[in-house]
């Protein structure tokens, strides 16, 4: 099987969940977006990869936005967290399932830290390492 840059993936599915968050685009954006603007950076199965893992966070995004909320202070939700916290925090749930939860957390705090303000990283962390 041929090495796959799961890392990229990852990345770049987490600036298509913002794009998703931030205008509400349908799906066929979201893929029309990922072919144009990531088939040049990625190879044909990363990009592939990358629609697959986005598409399944738009699917299971009610379950995962209710698993974070559950995970926050009282009174909190997931609508309250900025969109890129929003994103990373979607995108590492989705990809709990198939990848050790240690890989997930280190890469979505890297992500954190790279995205968003100074200290989210502790946040991300925080209520990543409280989910199963």
């Amino acid at each position: 099987m041929k090495k796959v840059r799961k890392k990229l993936i990852r990345e770049k599915a987490v600036i298509a969940i913002y794009q998703y968050l931030l205008t509400n685009c349908t799906t066929d954006e979201i893929e029309a977006y990922l072919t144009a603007y990531y088939a040049p950076r990625m190879d044909e199965d990363e990009v592939q990869l990358c629609k697959q893992l986005v598409l399944d966070v738009i699917e299971h995004k009610e379950l995962h936005c209710q698993t974070i909320t559950d995970k926050l202070k009282k009174g909190w939700t997931i609508e309250r967290l900025p969109l890129m916290n929003q994103a990373i925090l979607l995108v590492s749930l989705e990809d709990i399932a198939t990848t050790p939860k240690e890989i997930v957390v280190n890469e979505a705090i890297e992500l954190t830290k790279k995205y968003c303000d100074h200290d989210d990283y502790k946040f991300i962390n925080g209520v990543l390492s409280t989910i199963g």
